[in-house]
């Protein structure tokens, strides 16, 4: 089993927070979701669907920086039961004061990170940025990977080589998850989408691991982004 060399201090958690602060795309992405989820409120600022996670260093960074963020409760003892038990260990379930109360320079880095997760095959590689397809009819930047700045890009791989040298473990974790996609994908007959670290954009078989680069326009919408886009006038829905 992998260990953690050295846990991340306040110090460090301040540096990965000023050099990923990039936002995913220069229009506001949050306004595009909106209109389309309960109560105007973006998606990922939503707690009953996507649930920020924090290293238990970086929830005391917070803790003595902030008071945007509290411990995650939930309104349903037995989900919150579940999600607790999917945590990985040394991270804890948190949640902020809402959208409106948005503090972005005290963003955890799930927050920075979603809707996208380190990608890594099935040697251990980290090859770049693919999403957690779980949330592909809501979040309307999955829809329109074409809108991911490079900057965002640069700054993601860059934050995630810090945590894994400090946390290697989460380099197990994530390439895990990555073999998870690959059979969910192989299944469904899919390839996997991924923003590739060298600035390209791929399809990855999930049966051979083979990449072929392609246009991100020739990338799938979802949901009602998928209905929007065939529209005359597609900007007025997103």
């Amino acid at each position: 089993m992998l260990s953690v060399v050295s846990d991340l201090n306040s110090k460090d958690y301040s540096a990965i927070y000023t050099s990923f602060h990039a936002p995913i795309t220069e229009l506001d992405c949050g306004r595009k979701c909106a209109p389309h989820h309960d109560y105007g409120v973006p998606f990922c600022c939503d707690t009953r669907h996507a649930v920020p996670t924090a290293y238990h260093s970086e929830w005391a960074f917070l803790q003595a920086n902030t008071e945007l963020w509290h411990l995650w409760e939930g309104e349903d003892p037995e989900g919150f039961a579940e999600l607790r038990a999917e945590t990985p260990p040394g991270q804890v379930l948190i949640a902020c004061l809402g959208h409106e109360h948005c503090q972005r320079e005290y963003r955890s880095i799930t927050c920075r990170a979603f809707p996208f997760f380190p990608y890594f095959n099935s040697k251990s590689d980290f090859l770049g940025l693919s999403y957690y397809w779980e949330f592909e009819d809501c979040c309307w930047v999955i829809s329109n990977l074409g809108v991911v700045s490079a900057a965002y890009r640069r700054a993601f791989v860059k934050a995630y080589e810090v945590l894994f040298e400090r946390h290697p473990e989460e380099i197990r974790n994530f390439s895990y998850y990555s073999d998870y996609m690959r059979r969910a994908f192989e299944g469904n007959r899919r390839a996997i989408p991924m923003l590739h670290r060298n600035g390209h954009v791929y399809k990855i078989s999930p049966q051979d691991e083979r990449m072929r680069r392609v246009k991100v326009e020739s990338l799938t919408k979802f949901g009602v982004y998928k209905i929007a886009a065939s529209m005359p006038f597609p900007d007025e829905m997103g």
